[in-house]
């Protein structure tokens, strides 16, 4: 009796350390998991629980145990791919020339958001690093100037141009003195930690 318990324990808790496995390593190489993969793994675990294993638990209700415990790892599932969904923390302004240019009058660092709404990692940004407190308070020195280009117009290719925008999202930091922190610029999904490092460092 204690083996099969022992052996249902496992199976749920190999499920739960691929999914820590995985973000661990993601984290450390690829500067955090996408949003998908984790609650991904934790909902096919949930199938394989509650639906697919065709262990026998030693007790008449072991099959809505197994159910129970599949939806538990569906619950964790939703809760892993919504969590962090609150506000940005960061007060965006839309960005133009003039605004740009009177924070340099003004010797203000500024930060802008170059990003598109058919854009994955920066809807990403949005929900899992823009909503984060230690980013928000490492970047209330800076004025933080949002570009949409998602609209393909002659004023956002120009945009893109002057900056040399390849890519979304693309995050770019100018200095007090209104040069650029080339060192510094981001292009890609960075999850908070780092982000928040980042603009730490072109304060």
């Amino acid at each position: 009796m204690k083996r099969e318990w022992k052996q249902f324990a496992l199976r749920i808790a190999a499920w739960f350390g691929a999914a820590f496995a995985v973000h661990f390593l993601t984290t450390i190489f690829l500067f955090g998991p996408p949003g998908y993969l984790v609650p991904g793994i934790l909902v096919m675990g949930a199938l394989q629980i509650g639906l697919l294993d065709r262990a026998r638990l030693p007790v008449a209700e072991g099959k809505m145990l197994k159910r129970g415990a599949g939806l538990f790892m569906l619950s964790v599932a939703i809760w892993v791919a919504t969590a962090g969904q609150g506000p940005e923390k960061i007060p965006w302004q839309k960005y133009s020339d003039e605004v740009l240019d009177s924070a340099r009058r003004g010797h203000r660092p500024v930060m802008i958001d170059f990003t598109s709404r058919h854009c994955g990692p920066c809807l990403e940004m949005e929900r899992k690093v823009f909503t984060n407190q230690r980013v928000a308070e490492a970047a209330k020195s800076f004025l933080p100037l949002r570009a949409d280009l998602t609209e393909n117009s002659p004023a956002a290719e120009a945009l893109a141009m002057k900056f040399n925008i390849e890519a979304f999202p693309t995050v770019v930091f100018i200095g007090a003195d209104g040069k650029e922190r080339a060192n510094l610029r981001l292009v890609g999904f960075e999850n908070a930690r780092f982000f928040a490092e980042r603009v730490e460092s072109a304060r």
